[in-house]
């Protein structure tokens, strides 16, 4: 049974502008996979499973190694190269081509994926939520900034990848609404506090704006102050 719950797309705002996602994931790594193999009534030994595997993943190894496409039933795997080679005289060049492995359901998961039960569950949000602005300059809570000074969020689900450049602190100016104002750097960046440089912006009202990631790793999620913030 898999849990699922609707999410709204902050990349894509439109009535039909929802996702799923899975609601019930963990992650299981080798030694779940082991555990689940000699459970009671198995007959295999760890040793034994752990051996198995070992050697099914050097098989597979093998076969790629040699150029094939391997395809069982539960994962197909083959070899590519991708680059561009100057003309046909051209050799691979490690600094201009890439071997990469690619993998894809086999014919088992493709059928088990039609079986299995889906039940939908009320979402609890991930959304950043933003209680408090407060400026770094004269201390006043959600009510103005200082161009080119600092200041501090506070709320919670606020912690972000500083490297994604889709996520962050954007100032949304009021008469612009399609113009958003990343921040110039961050000194702290906490689940429940942000701490940040203002960029050079011009005097006006804006709407402050915190996205960061959902736990799928793939959706984007927004939260907003609900003042205004006059920037001085």
């Amino acid at each position: 049974m898999i849990n699922y719950v609707l999410v709204e797309n902050a990349l894509a705002p439109n009535p039909n502008g929802y996702v799923a996602m899975v609601s019930n994931s963990e992650t299981k790594d080798l030694n779940a996979v082991i555990d689940f193999m000699i459970a009671e009534g198995t007959g295999l030994t760890r040793p034994q499973a752990l051996a198995y595997f070992e050697k099914l993943v050097q098989t597979i190894e093998y076969f790629v190694g040699q150029g094939h496409r391997v395809v069982t039933p539960l994962v197909r795997v083959k070899p590519t190269i991708s680059g561009v080679f100057a003309n046909s005289d051209d050799y691979f060049d490690s600094s201009r081509h890439k071997i990469n492995i690619r993998t894809s359901s086999g014919q088992r998961l493709l059928d088990f994926a039609t079986k299995i039960k889906l039940e939908k569950v009320e979402a609890m949000s991930q959304n950043p939520v933003i209680r408090s602005f407060i400026d770094g300059v004269y201390k006043i809570v959600n009510e103005i900034a200082v161009s080119d000074g600092y200041a501090t969020i506070k709320g919670k689900q606020l912690k972000f990848d500083e490297g994604d450049n889709r996520l962050g602190v954007f100032f949304v100016p009021e008469n612009d609404l399609s113009s958003e104002i990343p921040m110039s750097g961050y000194l702290e960046i906490m689940p429940s506090k942000l701490h940040f440089k203002i960029p050079v912006l011009m005097a006006g009202k804006y709407k402050v704006v915190v996205k960061t990631l959902a736990r799928n790793g793939i959706i984007v999620l927004q939260g907003e102050l609900k003042n205004r913030i006059e920037v001085e």
